[in-house]
């Protein structure tokens, strides 16, 4: 399938399960860990000042817009040098999404082109590895581990730094299991898959939980 630009990519519903590591690699190997291409990458979210998006993302994970920018390595787009800008929405267990790749130094610009109240800026930064299964275009696997949380900067965006998810600033904090998302368009996953996430499927905000460790007082708070 064409790489996280299909049917499904841009709309679909999302479920998400927290998965122990001994129970990812059973899951990996049910779906066939051989196959998955893995891939490594980095995003960079961004917010108002205020927080707002970030605070919606932790109050409520399945009603919410997120602005970001993702890097992967290797980069299996056909666009080198380049990162996508996303403007992803989740409401009522639908996600979609709008993505446009950009070079890394345009970023600016194209955000302040986006419907979102601003100024946006840089708030924080996840990492970690993805491994994909698609066997089709109307549903999609990823098992996310490895994920790291960081602070985020202006610095991120400059020519002369180094390309993402490399150095990335060090981590606040991880999250040691791994999250399955099944990304559910118009076709039929496997039924032990669908019975998994139908038992243990929650609320998970990657942002949100960045967010909560850069800024804990007011996560606290929310």
């Amino acid at each position: 399938m064409p790489y996280a630009e299909g049917p499904v990519t841009l709309l679909r519903r999302e479920h998400k399960v927290l998965l122990a590591p001994d129970e990812a690699r059973d899951v990996a190997a049910r779906l066939g860990a051989g196959g998955a291409p893995t891939t490594r990458v980095a995003t960079v979210y961004f917010d108002a000042p205020g927080a707002p998006l970030a605070l919606r993302a932790l109050e409520a994970p399945g009603d919410c817009v997120k602005v970001r920018a993702k890097a992967y390595r290797p980069d299996r787009s056909g666009r080198p040098g380049r990162v996508v800008l996303e403007l992803k929405r989740e409401r009522g267990g639908v996600t979609t999404k709008d993505r446009t790749w950009v070079p890394r130094t345009a970023l600016a610009g194209a955000l302040a082109r986006l419907p979102v109240p601003g100024p946006l800026a840089p708030l924080v930064a996840t990492s970690y590895r993805r491994r994909v299964w698609q066997p089709c275009d109307g549903w999609r696997v990823t098992l996310d581990d490895g994920l790291r949380f960081h602070p985020a900067g202006w610095r991120l965006l400059d020519p002369d730094a180094p390309p993402w998810p490399d150095r990335l600033p060090p981590p606040l904090g991880a999250e040691p299991r791994s999250v399955l998302e099944l990304k559910l368009g118009a076709g039929a996953p496997p039924r032990w898959l669908v019975a998994l996430v139908t038992e243990r499927a929650q609320p998970y905000s990657k942002l949100a939980e960045a967010f909560a460790r850069a800024a804990p007082a007011r996560t606290r708070r929310a």
